[in-house]
């Protein structure tokens, strides 16, 4: 039993990073990943938003009020330094390993869907998965859970 739930486990990676791949492949090609990208934007302003994680609540993808702002600076720095962004959706451990993928890749594309709703061509924004294999507190605790649903930006360099 167990090792038919590690086969599910290894498909569904091998899945979810196929699509990856192709999306960061598409993305690159497009030339966001380029040095114009790093030269052209304004990385003081960048800096103070490029860290910024838009955190979630349990079992759920939609953007709360909280991060209206945060996001807004981030598609006026899109818009006025035509920048790019990656972005990283992310769970806690709790729910199985394939509902969690579906769950982070659901958070990165609300948050894409919001800036595009600002403006920004949806081909400047990657947004990717990561289920709940990358986490940054400890899973053990309910504060470390609410950490780890997250969705983290990153300016594309």
């Amino acid at each position: 039993m167990k090792t038919t739930q590690n086969k599910i486990k290894i498909m569904a990676a091998a899945v979810v990073f196929l699509g990856m791949s192709a999306g960061l492949q598409s993305f690159a090609t497009k030339g966001h990943f380029s040095s114009k990208a790093k030269s052209t934007a304004k990385r003081a302003d960048i800096s103070n938003v490029k860290n910024k994680n838009i955190s979630f609540g349990f079992n759920r993808a939609a953007i709360t009020a909280d991060y209206y702002a945060e996001l807004a600076k981030v598609a006026t720095l899109m818009q006025q330094n035509n920048a790019a962004v990656k972005l990283s959706g992310h769970a806690d451990n709790v729910g199985g390993y394939v509902y969690n993928w579906k769950l982070s890749e659901a958070r990165a594309q609300a948050v894409k869907d919001y800036l595009i709703g600002k403006g920004i061509d949806s081909s400047r924004v990657a947004a990717t998965g990561f289920g709940d294999t990358k986490p940054i507190a400890s899973n053990k605790t309910q504060t470390g859970r609410l950490k780890n649903r997250r969705v983290e930006i990153k300016f594309a360099q």
